[in-house]
């Protein structure tokens, strides 16, 4: 079996209310994503859990983007995920309707160059 397999099932325990990409035309590093979903816990009392995965960007091999699952104890908008990222582009921003689906589809890259973390709200 292959890991992301695996990591797939693992988060599929836990209960997703939101998927996002967030992209930025700066470099991202690990500490870049690890700050956002500081600042994202820091700004919002909806966010309890934020799973992520960074990936090369198919257009920009040199750049990444970043795909997160959001676990909300409450419905969160657009405006107010934008707000608590801060000043970085986000979009896919959708409800998580298949749990199943979208944490394999988060996790195809995980055993290949990519950084992942699930971070709980402390």
């Amino acid at each position: 079996m292959k890991i992301h397999n695996e990591y797939a099932r693992f988060i599929q325990n836990f209960d997703w209310n939101y998927f996002i990409t967030c992209r930025t035309p700066y470099k991202i590093h690990t500490k870049t994503v690890r700050d956002w979903v500081d600042k994202l816990f820091s700004r919002s009392y909806k966010v309890d859990k934020v799973f992520f995965v960074s990936e090369r960007d198919k257009g920009d091999w040199n750049n990444l983007h970043v795909h997160m699952l959001l676990d909300t104890n409450t419905d969160m908008t657009y405006k107010e995920v934008r707000y608590g990222l801060g000043n970085i582009s986000v979009g896919d921003y959708q409800p998580v309707y298949n749990n199943e689906e979208v944490c394999k589809y988060v996790t195809k890259h995980i055993g290949k160059d990519v950084d992942y973390d699930i971070v709980l709200k402390s």
